[in-house]
């Protein structure tokens, strides 16, 4: 089952059963929102000004390898590649969906390492609304949804982000 969130704007239809949580210094201007499943596998939408997003990024491709080196510079993540890369339609616009593959850093005392886990990612650029948008997910718990791929692009086609 699933259920509309909608909040300045955006809307997206997400399962019944994940806790939101909003960053509280979101405004409508410039945001975040992160979706917490019950094994907690956290999905985030965030969002700017367009116009910040154009002066800093020539295209999405810019914008989402921004996005993975902020991945990789996470000190707990060892390794992290691009593993999918392609265009959709989102909304009516112009989207880059990206699935990348991490390794987290073995944690201190520990013999194994944690396996790869998958991040998947939207970069979204919305005239009508002037904000980017960036659609976030990773998958920690790969158990608690199979096949989390068919269901972050089932999530990210949902997004209404102007009317």
């Amino acid at each position: 089952m699933t259920e509309t969130f909608a909040a300045y704007g955006l809307a997206l239809d997400i399962p019944d059963d994940w806790r939101i949580e909003f960053n509280p210094k979101s405004t409508r201007e410039k945001g975040d929102v992160a979706f917490h499943s019950p094994k907690r596998n956290v999905f985030f939408v965030s969002w700017g000004k367009l116009e910040e997003a154009q002066h800093r990024f020539k295209t999405l491709e810019e914008q989402r390898d921004e996005s993975a080196k902020r991945v990789r510079r996470n000190p707990n993540v060892k390794m992290a590649d691009i593993e999918v890369s392609s265009r959709e339609e989102v909304s009516g616009h112009e989207a880059l969906l990206s699935k990348m593959v991490a390794q987290r850093r073995r944690a201190f005392m520990s013999r194994s390492e944690d396996p790869a886990h998958d991040i998947w990612l939207l970069h979204l650029h919305c005239p009508q609304s002037s904000r980017y948008y960036v659609v976030y997910w990773d998958i920690r718990d790969v158990e608690e949804y199979p096949d989390a791929g068919e269901m972050f692009r089932t999530i990210a086609h949902s997004v209404v982000c102007h009317r």
